[in-house]
């Protein structure tokens, strides 16, 4: 005979007594929710997306940014929880570079409040590099997606494994745009049968130039997608 199942709330709850969420960015605690990962002080700190290019989001006077005009990414949107900087930066630092992958549950509810989805589209993470997989522990995008879907009711959107790295590549880190967008130069692959015809939102943790945002929506397009999306944490300027 089966013990009986205990409910998920009831395991939190628990969890939440023993440790007491704490907020993302500067470690005080919450006094709440583990579902909100900024306290009051850093919440406040926490800036949008100032108004810019409706393509990319870059921030900027413009509608459509230069950069989009001369060369248009693949994907027809880029929104973003927050400006990156300040408290988010140090979240998004902690949840990628110190081992804290339980981040990725109150970020992603946190990001759930701040997007809307396109109608039934399909919600796929932006697979990290496999070395970096295997370095980390963990694929922050896809614990974001899942994170994500489950806060915002859209678990049955979740796509993990729709795209895949085809290569590995270096990091984006203190390249230029140009040779950003050459190191993901077909990078990726998409999962025709999942895409065919279908919405899809990318996910990743930061958008910087776009440019590996705009590798892997080309693949999902090239699968044979309608339309892609790109929805992340932070934009950075």
């Amino acid at each position: 005979m089966k013990p009986p199942s205990i409910p998920r709330q009831l395991v939190t709850a628990f969890l939440d007594l023993l440790y007491p969420p704490r907020c993302a960015a500067c470690g005080d605690g919450l006094g709440s929710s583990a579902d909100e990962p900024f306290c009051a002080v850093c919440r406040e700190a926490v800036d949008r997306v100032p108004s810019g290019c409706e393509r990319c989001g870059a921030p900027g006077p413009d509608a459509t940014c230069g950069a989009c005009l001369a060369a248009p990414p693949a994907f027809l949107s880029c929104r973003a929880g927050g400006l990156l900087g300040g408290p988010l930066a140090d979240a998004i630092h902690a949840f990628k570079y110190r081992d804290r992958p339980a981040l990725a549950r109150p970020l992603g509810a946190w990001l759930a409040t701040r997007l809307e989805l396109p109608a039934a589209a399909l919600v796929a993470p932006i697979p990290l590099a496999r070395r970096r997989r295997l370095a980390r522990g963990y694929d922050q995008a896809a614990l974001l997606a899942r994170s994500l879907c489950r806060a915002g009711g859209w678990r049955d959107r979740l796509a993990l494994g729709l795209l895949v790295r085809a290569r590995e590549t270096p990091p984006q880190v203190g390249r230029s745009r140009a040779a950003r967008r050459a190191n993901v130069d077909g990078a990726f692959r998409a999962n025709a049968r999942a895409v065919e015809g279908r919405v899809i939102v990318l996910v990743d943790d930061v958008v910087t130039t776009g440019a590996t945002a705009a590798a892997a929506a080309e693949a999902v397009l090239a699968a044979g997608a309608a339309e892609v999306h790109v929805a992340a944490l932070a934009r950075a300027e």
